[in-house]
């Protein structure tokens, strides 16, 4: 768990020479050449949450949702056995483009705006979800939240890792921080399952997108950063409504 200040995108002129050196390092032609090819990169990853918080503090849904889709290839890139999470990633967001693109569409522009619309016409339901209900964008982007903190701890402790270090054990660390207990047994023993698959650390580096020690460190450590940005401010927003535990 990082600490508030490391946490903090307003840090000293050390951390800040370091992001522009990420930055520098993610927009580099030569390193952008090494992933050509490549179905997943993580820099697309890095752009989609960088752009999510618009200058006055709000969210911005289409942007969080881009973010979302290059994770599903990640997924999709470690083979069959993460099937599952991709396929229930899919289906929220899936739920999440319908709302943007309906007759209410300009109401899912930002996150802030979808609650005010759905809490205004009552559409979150606070007590049992009913089976033949399609989930309210405030239920399924709460999912998708919960989801985030997960990833984002996951790519912290790979940025922090040596090639000694287990992917597969970061990852179920990571997830039984975060996002185990909001699962059911099943769906847990089926995500221990797929983190006994995950690929060596040097061949997860690969599909990351980044082939040197300092580059690993650097872009890991960066994106998990711009995303826990996202998911603090989603925190605050969802608690200040008394929404982070909806059915």
């Amino acid at each position: 768990m990082w600490s508030k200040k490391e946490r903090d995108p307003e840090e000293g002129k050390d951390k800040e020479m370091m992001t522009a050196k990420v930055v520098a390092l993610v927009q580099n032609v030569e390193y952008t050449r090494q992933c050509e090819g490549m179905e997943f990169q993580i820099t697309r990853v890095l752009a989609a949450f960088r752009s999510c918080i618009s200058e006055d503090g709000q969210i911005l849904l289409k942007e969080y949702l881009s973010g979302w889709k290059e994770f599903i290839k990640f997924m999709d890139s470690l083979g069959m056995v993460f099937g599952f999470i991709s396929q229930e990633t899919t289906t929220k967001i899936n739920i999440m483009n319908v709302y943007l693109a309906g007759s209410s569409g300009a109401e899912y522009h930002t996150l802030q705006s979808m609650i005010k619309h759905e809490l205004d016409h009552g559409l979150v339901n606070f007590k049992e979800l009913p089976r033949d209900q399609v989930p309210s964008g405030c239920r399924t982007l709460l999912r998708l939240h919960r989801a985030l903190k997960w990833l984002e701890m996951f790519l912290y402790k790979l940025s922090i890792s040596t090639s000694q270090d287990n992917t597969g054990k970061l990852c179920a660390l990571a997830y039984e921080e975060t996002l185990a207990h909001h699962h059911s047994w099943f769906v847990r023993q089926a995500a221990a399952l797929a983190f006994l698959a995950m690929p060596p650390r040097r061949e997860l580096l690969q599909i990351l997108c980044v082939h040197k020690e300092e580059e690993a460190q650097f872009v890991l450590s960066t994106t998990a950063k711009s995303i826990i940005r996202v998911y603090d401010l989603t925190q605050r927003v969802y608690e200040a409504h008394g929404m982070l535990e909806l059915p």
